[in-house]
């Protein structure tokens, strides 16, 4: 299952879709939202757990949610 975020309406709308990967994915969300629908980001969830498969591809973008930025802790 990909989990997507897409704009709707100047609206952030986060949509679980049933594909195999991510390219049929996109092709579903532009069937059902149209073309220029705008897609934030994609990403593969476990059916069973509902979380986030975990990526290894270096994505930078994931924060704690904290809006004072988060904190690199070091061990000394």
């Amino acid at each position: 299952m990909i989990r997507a975020e897409i704009e709707l309406g100047g609206q952030l709308e986060v949509i679980d879709i049933k594909a195999k990967d991510k390219s049929e994915a996109i092709e579903e969300i532009w069937r059902t939202y149209g073309l220029m629908t705008y897609i934030i980001s994609l990403r593969e969830v476990n059916d069973e757990t509902n979380s986030i498969k975990s990526d290894d591809t270096g994505e930078s973008d994931r924060t704690s949610g904290d809006e004072k930025g988060d904190i690199l802790q070091t061990n000394e």
